[in-house]
């Protein structure tokens, strides 16, 4: 069993002439385990597609074969979403860009929200969490170096911290999946490097299938083994992201290939990267 099957979605944004085609007939699987980057410059289709395979966005109605399932899980299917989707969504963490935590609630609460959908809905709307809910917000918090940071509130904490203690409350949902959309797009280098080393952690130790979707295409290269690049809403490669050359994302991308490639993110004498990489931004 696939941990996710997307076939043949379409999302067309706007009517008649004004119409986008935001994915254009997209299909892959991912394994079970698997860590993937979902690449692409703005504007490409990437985090739509993410909204998708959560169940919060409907494809286009079409007949055939246009589905997407997590876990085994019918997510939607011919554009309409699954009326049991809060199964599939009990097991899929969604990072977003913008951090999604609650400013005037602490972390370990905002860590601990992972459990709401399985405590009664009156605990979890009052927010009555039991010491040992609140014990293994903490150990999530723990592993992602947070622990020292449960009582401040969201508000207090650099978008970094903030990212971090996001992914501590997909472990708190026992997500089996994990997408995270842009989850470095505002951070700086070393927040996004800490972020990225984070999930691929909770990928090699817990088996946490991880799919990030990324402009920076050297994070893909040094964190993922497998990439799916996305352009005007088409998959235009998917495989070894040791392909991802220079010189091969100017044949997918054209000019936008600079937006792809951040100069110097991992340079020094430890540098796993490959320097066909280590090219000038225009």
């Amino acid at each position: 069993m696939k941990a996710i099957e997307v076939s043949e979605l379409h999302k067309t944004f706007g009517r008649s002439r004004g119409a986008r085609a935001a994915l254009d007939g997209v299909s892959f699987s991912i394994a079970k385990g698997e860590m993937v980057a979902l690449i692409g410059a703005s504007g490409s289709g990437k985090s739509t597609l993410i909204r998708h395979i959560a169940g919060l966005v409907a494809a286009d109605k079409r007949s055939g074969q246009c589905w997407v399932s997590v876990l085994g899980r019918p997510v939607q299917e011919g554009g309409r979403v699954a009326s049991d989707v809060r199964k599939s969504r009990a097991e899929t963490g969604v990072i977003f860009q913008q951090f999604n935590l609650v400013n005037r609630l602490s972390l370990l609460t905002n860590t601990v929200i992972g459990l709401l959908g399985r405590i009664p809905v009156w605990r979890g709307t009052l927010c009555l969490f039991n010491q040992q809910e609140k014990l293994v917000a903490l150990r999530a918090l723990e592993r992602v170096g947070m622990a020292d940071k449960a009582g401040q509130r969201a508000s207090t904490l650099s978008g970094g911290q903030q990212q971090r203690g996001a992914i501590a409350r997909c472990l708190v949902q026992k997500a089996r999946v994990v997408l995270a959309d842009e989850p470095i797009a505002s951070l700086d280098p070393e927040s996004a490097r800490r972020v990225m080393e984070t999930l691929a952690e909770i990928n090699r130790t817990d088996e946490i299938t991880v799919v990030v979707s990324l402009h920076q295409v050297d994070y893909a290269v040094k964190f993922c083994r497998r990439a799916i690049a996305l352009r005007e809403g088409s998959i235009v490669y998917d495989g070894p992201t040791e392909a991802l050359t220079a010189e091969f994302l100017g044949e997918l991308y054209g000019a936008d290939s600079n937006e792809l490639i951040l100069t110097g993110a991992f340079d020094g004498p430890e540098d796993s990267r490959r320097p066909d990489l280590a090219v000038a931004a225009v």
